[in-house]
């Protein structure tokens, strides 16, 4: 078997495996979340907002809803590393991180988000993104005040930068 084909084959499994994940009903998602990884997730995301002031968003796999682009944090790598290493791996894209992350903190889920603000890197057509892993469905820009429909975690995004414009803190506990 080539390697092409191989690759292709993992891709359709890794796809497979996360739509069925997806139909879990919420708690055993977080079950087996909780089963793979330790008592607390951390994790990182990136509002990555365009000169119109539209937000980047991607529609994964084992989600109904939009999110915001970011994943789970690798054991010793720091946040800002996980935000660009996700936007490389799913979508092939470089960025650049302004300021200190927001945070996120639900102490019910035991969830833990950096909330870092970024642009596109110099020179990246913002048109021109394409999707480079089967775990996302769809990748667009939206208006952060009418955006479309979101996961919770997006939502909670959304409600931290709204916060933050409006002068209240950096830290959203939940």
């Amino acid at each position: 078997m080539s390697r092409q084909s191989t690759t292709g084959l993992k891709a359709v499994l890794h796809r497979s495996i996360l739509r069925i994940f997806g139909r879990l009903p919420k708690a055993a998602r977080r079950f087996i979340v909780r089963i793979i990884t330790p008592s607390w997730t951390a994790g990182a995301v990136g509002i990555i907002e365009r000169d119109d002031g539209r937000w980047l968003l991607v529609r994964p796999v084992y989600r109904k809803a939009w999110a915001v682009p970011g994943g789970l944090m690798n054991r010793g790598e720091r946040p800002e590393q996980t935000v660009r290493r996700e936007l490389s791996e799913e979508l092939g894209i470089e960025v650049d991180l302004a300021g200190e992350p927001w945070v996120i903190y639900d102490s019910d889920l035991r969830r833990l988000d950096a909330v870092f603000r970024g642009r596109l890197a110099e020179g990246t057509d913002p048109d021109a993104i394409e999707i480079q892993t089967p775990e996302l469905l769809d990748v667009g820009w939206f208006d952060p005040d009418d955006p479309p429909q979101l996961e919770e975690e997006a939502r909670d995004v959304v409600l931290l930068s709204k916060r933050v414009r409006e002068g209240g803190d950096r830290i959203l506990l939940r």
